[in-house]
C-alpha cells in the first residue's frame, strides 16, 4: 500500500510540474467596430469610425476618396468608394466607405422666353440656377407642378454648368424645382445624398412690355402730361420734368437729369421763372414718363431692368400709382429707388399706403433697403410678384421681402382695410429720375458728367439713368 501511494504521489508531481513549465497561450478577441460595416458621407464631411478596442490602427486605400485620422475620423475627399482597414494586433476588419457629391444649393428659378415662340404656343419656359458643387461630372435637377408630388428629371451634364432651361412648360402654373449633384466613380454614377433646398416659381404669360427698341418713345404706351417736378409735390425735389431731357436708344429708355454749377461758389444753380402763373426751374431738369391714363395693371408680375445713375443729388426711381384715390389713400408701389447715399449701391424698395407712407401722421414706412454693389455699373432686373393678398419684392430674381397686410389686423387676412391694403386695384406705370429732395440729397458735381460751360463759367453736369425693358405678367 505504501508503495502504491508512492507510485501515485510522484506521478501527481511529475503531473504538476510539467503543466507548470507549459506557459498559458492567450486568446486575442477579433477588433470590434462599433459603427457598422460601412460609412457614406459626402465630399468635405466627417464621419468617426468608433472601435471597442484601444489602441486601434486605421488605414485607407484611397486617399484621394477618404483619409483617416490616427482618431479614426474619416474625412471625403472626393465621390467614389474606398476602404479603411482597421487594426487591433493582428486582428483587422474593413469598413467600406461611400463618398457622394457635395449637396447643391439653388440660388433661383426664373421665368423666361416670354418673347419666344413657346410664348406664342401658349407655353413657358423656366430657367433654374444654381452653385456650382466641387467635383461634381453633372447635376440632376427635378420639377413638379407639386411641392410634394412626382417630379420629373433633367440630367445636366458637365460640373461647370450652374443652370438649365426646362421648356414646353403651362401657364399659370408654379413650379417646384429642386436639385442633386452627381459625379462618375467609374461607371457608376454617385448622386449627393440630399436634394438642394425647393426654389418655386410662377409661369406668368407676358401681357405688356416696352423693350424701348426704336428711336423715340412710345407714345401709345407712356406720357409726360402732368408729369410734374420741383413745384408739384411735398418731396422738396429741385428738377423741372420735361420730356427733352430723355431719349430712346440702343435699346434703352435714357432719362438725362441735369443741373447748373457754380466752381466759384461750389454751389448749384436754382433759378425759377414763372410761365402760365405756374414756378419752373431755369438751372435744373430731368424726365418722368409714365402710363397713366393709358395702361394700369392689377396683380401680376412686373419688372423693370435698369442701371441706375451714380450722381450724387439724384433720385431714381421706377414705381406705380393706384388709379383712384390721392396719395397715400391710393397706395404706392416703389419697385426700385436710389437715395442720398453716395456709393449709390442701397436700393430701398417700398410700399406706402394710408397706415404706413413715412409722414408724421403715419405709422413709419415700410420697405427694405438691398445691397446691389454694381446698381450704377450694370443692369439688374427690380420686380414684383403682385396677388390679392400680398406683394412681394425681388432683385435679380431672389425676394428680398414681402409685405403682408395680415400682420398688421387682430384677425383676417387685412385685404379688407384700405388704410394696409389698398392694392386691390389697378396700379400706373412710373419711370423717372428726381434730382435733391428728400431722398436724393443735394447735387454734387462728383461722379457727374460735365457736358458744357455757359456765360460766366457756370458749369453743366449731367447723369443718366437707364431702363432696358418693363414687363408685365399675368
Amino acid at each position: 500500500m505504501f508503495k502504491k501511494f508512492t507510485s501515485v504521489a510522484l506521478v501527481a508531481a511529475m503531473t504538476m510540474t510539467m503543466f507548470a513549465a507549459t506557459p498559458v497561450k492567450k486568446v486575442q478577441a477579433a477588433v470590434t467596430i462599433l459603427t457598422g460595416k460601412s460609412i457614406t458621407l459626402d465630399v468635405g464631411d466627417s464621419d468617426l469610425i468608433a472601435v471597442k478596442q484601444k489602441g486601434a490602427k486605421f488605414k485607407t486605400s484611397n486617399k484621394k476618396i477618404a483619409t483617416v485620422s490616427k482618431k479614426g475620423e474619416v474625412k471625403g475627399k472626393k465621390a467614389g468608394s474606398c476602404k479603411i482597414t482597421v487594426s487591433v494586433g493582428k486582428s483587422k476588419k474593413k469598413v467600406t466607405v461611400k463618398v457622394l457629391p457635395a449637396t447643391a444649393k439653388m440660388s433661383a428659378v426664373s421665368v423666361v422666353g416670354s418673347n419666344s415662340a413657346e410664348s406664342a404656343a401658349k407655353l413657358a419656359t423656366i430657367k433654374a440656377t444654381w452653385k456650382k458643387v466641387k467635383g461634381a461630372s453633372g447635376y440632376y435637377v427635378y420639377y413638379s407642378k407639386s411641392k410634394n408630388g412626382k417630379y420629373s428629371k433633367v440630367t445636366v451634364k458637365g460640373g461647370k454648368k450652374t443652370s438649365t432651361t426646362i421648356g414646353k412648360l403651362t401657364f399659370g402654373n408654379t413650379y417646384y424645382v429642386k436639385v442633386k449633384a452627381y459625379a462618375k466613380a467609374g461607371k457608376k454614377k454617385l448622386a449627393s445624398s440630399e436634394y438642394s433646398k425647393i426654389k418655386s416659381v410662377k409661369t406668368y404669360m407676358m401681357k405688356w412690355n416696352d423693350e424701348f427698341n426704336g428711336t423715340k418713345l412710345d407714345n401709345k404706351k407712356w406720357n409726360t402730361e402732368g408729369a410734374v417736378g420741383k413745384y408739384g409735390y411735398g418731396n422738396e425735389e429741385l428738377q423741372d420734368y420735361e420730356p427733352e431731357y430723355s431719349e430712346v436708344k440702343n435699346g434703352s429708355l435714357i432719362i438725362k437729369p441735369q443741373f447748373d454749377w457754380n466752381p466759384n461758389t461750389k454751389t448749384f444753380l436754382d433759378e425759377k421763372y414763372t410761365e402760365d402763373g405756374v414756378p419752373h426751374s431755369k438751372n435744373i431738369f430731368s424726365t418722368k414718363v409714365w402710363t397713366k391714363g393709358q395702361y394700369s395693371v392689377q396683380y401680376g408680375k412686373v419688372e423693370f431692368r435698369a442701371k441706375l445713375p451714380k450722381g450724387m443729388g439724384t433720385w431714381a426711381a421706377c414705381w406705380m400709382l393706384g388709379d383712384k384715390n390721392g396719395w397715400p389713400l391710393c397706395g404706392e408701389i416703389d419697385v426700385l429707388e436710389t437715395t442720398k447715399q453716395l456709393e449709390k449701391t442701397s436700393i430701398p424698395q417700398t410700399i406706402h399706403c394710408n397706415k404706413f407712407n413715412g409722414m408724421p401722421t403715419s405709422s413709419g414706412p415700410k420697405y427694405k433697403a438691398t445691397s446691389v454693389a454694381t446698381a450704377t455699373s450694370a443692369y439688374h432686373n427690380y420686380g414684383i410678384e403682385w396677388n390679392a393678398k400680398t406683394i412681394s419684392f425681388f432683385i435679380d430674381g431672389k425676394k428680398t421681402w414681402t409685405y403682408d397686410p395680415s400682420k398688421y389686423v387682430l384677425s383676417g387676412d387685412g385685404t379688407d382695410n384700405p388704410n394696409i391694403w389698398p392694392y386691390n386695384q389697378k396700379f400706373y406705370l412710373i419711370i423717372n429720375c428726381a434730382i435733391g429732395g428728400t431722398l436724393g440729397g443735394n447735387p454734387d458735381p462728383r461722379y457727374w458728367t460735365k457736358i458744357g460751360t455757359k456765360e460766366g463759367g457756370i458749369e453743366t453736369y449731367q447723369d443718366k439713368m437707364y431702363v432696358d425693358y418693363v414687363r408685365v405678367y399675368q
